[in-house]
């Protein structure tokens, strides 16, 4: 969705049209299908061949290939995380650490809200995240504005149930909608209808610092065995935060709304994240993560990666100034071509 007001740094916005501005070619629309080493240097120290693919073509694919000295991987988390899966599979990157996948993290978030139906002010106007408090030591939550139009969330919540997963926590959700539909028959089915929600409703982003991560691994899924996907393991993420909750009931009664959870954590015990970190931690060596220090990838020359799945731990908050200071941290170390070029001059004779 991103900011309507220019508040919030995007990759169109800024950092592509500043790169071009600086020289770099932007090739839209191409999806990066493989990276090789080139030939003679399998630790990539004579360089790498890119191949692509058109990215919004099932047929037409239309494959184009780029040499190069170097390689960035900055597609967010999960999208680094599978292309780097692809490429170790297919012994491409055979020396990709074994730790690839493992330590990721979601920021133990949860999403509730409040819905006001019917209400004349509206909510989906304004910056997309402008306030935010800490309700605890470890528990950060920060309201949400999404535009107006932006509907189709609506479809993943219902009204706000408390208790642990399971089949008690399913009961509870049914008893509150019967509860809710007997008492306030209107009031339910306008809370209900997808339509005016993000104009009626404010999400609350809960975060928290304390520990936990999960596993991803490259497996074909029972439900899908034609293909691999990334596929979850490990301790689950926790979908009722009790303090959460709490919050969100007082905040909809001093908004004169209703309090909001979201479906797939009451049913399915499945939790709602904006934050996926991790996966290619920074680590002192392969076995205990996959880039080093400055952020390049262990086992190869000039390869980096620049984004979210480098972070080894839950931040609490929105990780993007986070992952921007340490993509600007990790290019220091590259030398200016300038300076490169004379750092490698033959030295000047000397009388």
């Amino acid at each position: 969705m991103g900011c309507r007001y220019g508040a919030k740094n995007t990759l169109d916005l800024n950092y592509l049209y500043l790169a071009e501005k600086h020289g770099a070619s932007v090739f839209p629309e191409r999806k990066v299908v493989d990276v090789k080493p080139l030939d003679g240097s399998p630790d990539g120290g004579n360089g790498y061949k890119v191949h692509t693919v058109r990215s919004t073509s099932w047929f037409a694919r239309n494959p184009q290939q780029f040499t190069c000295r170097a390689v960035v991987f900055s597609a967010s988390a999960l999208g680094t995380m599978e292309l780097l899966f692809r490429l170790r599979e297919k012994h491409s990157l055979p020396a990709i650490s074994p730790q690839l996948g493992k330590h990721v993290r979601t920021n133990s978030e949860s999403l509730i809200g409040a819905r006001m139906p019917g209400s004349t002010e509206d909510y989906s106007q304004g910056i997309s995240i402008g306030s935010g408090v800490y309700i605890d030591a470890h528990t950060h939550i920060e309201a949400v504005r999404y535009p107006r139009g932006s509907d189709t969330m609506g479809l993943l919540t219902t009204v706000l149930t408390d208790g642990e997963p399971g089949s008690g926590r399913i009961a509870l959700w049914a008893r509150n909608i019967l509860t809710s539909l007997l008492r306030h028959p209107i009031r339910s089915w306008r809370m209900a209808r997808p339509s005016g929600w993000a104009r009626e409703s404010v999400i609350l982003l809960c975060m928290q610092a304390l520990d936990g991560e999960i596993q991803m691994d490259w497996r074909r899924p029972w439900f899908w065995p034609f293909r691999k996907f990334l596929v979850s393991s490990g301790q689950k993420v926790p979908t009722y935060i009790p303090q959460a909750n709490h919050f969100a009931r007082k905040f909809a009664e001093v908004a004169g709304g209703t309090g909001m959870s979201t479906l797939p954590e009451i049913l399915f015990d499945v939790p709602g994240t904006a934050h996926c970190i991790g996966g290619c931690v920074i680590a002192d060596s392969a076995t205990h993560g996959v880039v080093d220090s400055q952020q390049r990838v262990f086992g190869y020359q000039n390869m980096y990666i620049c984004d979210g799945s480098v972070i080894a731990a839950n931040l609490g908050v929105n990780p993007s100034l986070t992952i921007t200071a340490l993509a600007e941290r990790a290019m220091s170390f590259v030398p200016e071509k300038a300076r490169e070029a004379n750092d490698h001059a033959s030295p000047a004779p000397t009388a």
